[in-house]
């Protein structure tokens, strides 16, 4: 098994349980800026039932990338499924509840560890009950799912096109689908509130100035203001109409445009300084949001 990085203590103790360290085509791909998803990948199906013990009241939620003729999966001794797992099935285990499984064709899957504490806050956020159990039907299509885990998956392909403060967001929507969709609760309407005071919005953007150049986190910002990542996410984007880590996109693209003016530094370069992976990176967001790439903005705009 490929384990390019250190592994954390969840996926070593899910390699161990999936008996990866027996197939000598599985991959494990974790990400840079989370440690709650990662991808694995065989061209061969499990030896054995993989052996599920306890553990905390947290979950792993499955999407497969590539169908399974045919799969088991367990709950302690129970057998709760079995048959043709499809591209997109979603699969939700409660890691109290000793989840196994068992299958033996290849098998390509995004894995996410959601904890309960993340899902906690985002009821606690919105007023509405605990969401616990998360219960969905074994390998059904969720579109949610499928095109959210899209997403994570272009960020493990392309580390340098991401920021760590998107990937959370996508993390944060994925978790709040979750309450609503799996953990039973339903609001008509939930409370309006105001966006951020003005002594928030200020913590907030200039604790963002601070990190153009580096990768942080939605929590880290949300922390500044003493607000929780829902309320904090929320009430950014009422304030600035627009989600933190495009903001933080905008003012990047506004400090290479003043690097461009101010000296002559290559654009790779620039790119670095404000924060962006690499030039390729530093293009694409400052085409989509100047409509030219730096470039020609460069040789238009400075004098000589």
């Amino acid at each position: 098994m490929d384990k390019a990085t250190r592994v954390p203590v969840f996926w070593d103790m899910f390699s161990k349980k999936l008996n990866l360290k027996d197939i000598p085509s599985a991959k494990l791909s974790l990400s840079p800026l989370s440690p709650l998803f990662g991808r694995v990948q065989a061209d061969e199906g499990v030896p054995e039932i993989s052996r599920g013990s306890g553990g905390p009241s947290d979950y792993t939620v499955t999407l497969q990338l590539r169908a399974i003729l045919f799969a088991e999966q367990f709950l302690g001794a129970k057998k709760v499924s079995s048959g043709f797992y499809p591209v997109g099935g979603v699969s939700v285990l409660n890691l109290q509840e000793r989840p196994a499984v068992a299958f033996r064709n290849p098998f390509d899957t995004l894995v996410l560890h959601v904890t309960q504490a993340a899902l906690n806050e985002v009821a606690y956020e919105h007023r509405v009950p605990r969401a616990e159990p998360l219960v969905w039907p074994f390998g059904h299509f969720d579109s949610v799912v499928y095109n959210l885990g899209q997403t994570l998956l272009a960020s493990l392909a392309q580390t340098n096109y991401v920021s760590k403060i998107f990937v959370d967001h996508v993390l944060h929507a994925l978790n709040s689908h979750f309450v609503y969709s799996y953990g039973g609760v339903r609001v008509s309407s939930p409370p309006s509130r105001g966006g951020l005071s003005a002594q928030q919005m200020r913590r907030a953007t200039d604790f963002l100035e601070d990190h153009l150049d580096g990768n942080i986190g939605l929590q880290q910002v949300a922390e500044v203001c003493d607000l929780s990542v829902s309320h904090f996410a929320r009430a950014f984007k009422q304030t600035f109409r627009r989600p933190p880590y495009k903001w933080l996109i905008e003012r990047r693209v506004d400090k290479a445009k003043q690097l461009m003016m101010d000296s002559r530094l290559s654009l790779a370069d620039i790119a670095i300084r404000c924060g962006f992976g690499d030039q390729s990176a530093l293009n694409r967001s400052f085409k989509r949001i100047c409509g030219v790439a730096p470039g020609v903005w460069r040789r238009t705009t400075t004098p000589g």
